[in-house]
């Protein structure tokens, strides 16, 4: 009775983490094929930029630096996501082959 508890306990645990896994997959998924919007306003930045010391740009090299700024954090949102997916990937591989591991020895009792 015991033995039956423990498998069934273990195939419930394993369950509930590749489910979680996989709703974090799905997460990880829409974040790699459409990270969310940059929030950082072009005049925020200048804002920020012209309060520093030594400040000699022009408006042009501003709007480059921003348009550089934009890239490099949608740039890191995606490696983020893609680091997230691997780990959540993981959720759902490694309880697996205990959940069918339980499910074979709850067959033979």
């Amino acid at each position: 009775m015991v033995r039956l508890v423990y498998y069934y306990a273990v195939m419930f645990i394993t369950l509930v983490m590749m489910i979680g896994g996989g709703v974090a997959m799905a997460m990880n998924l829409s974040d790699l094929v459409a990270p969310s919007p940059y929030y950082y306003s072009y005049q925020d930045f200048k804002m920020n930029q012209e309060s520093t010391p030594n400040f000699d740009k022009t408006e042009e090299e501003l709007r480059i630096m921003y348009e550089q700024m934009q890239e490099e954090q949608i740039e890191m949102q995606r490696t983020q996501a893609i680091n997230q997916l691997l780990k959540n990937i993981a959720w759902v591989l490694i309880p697996l082959p205990f959940f069918f591991l339980s499910r074979r020895q709850l067959k033979k009792e």
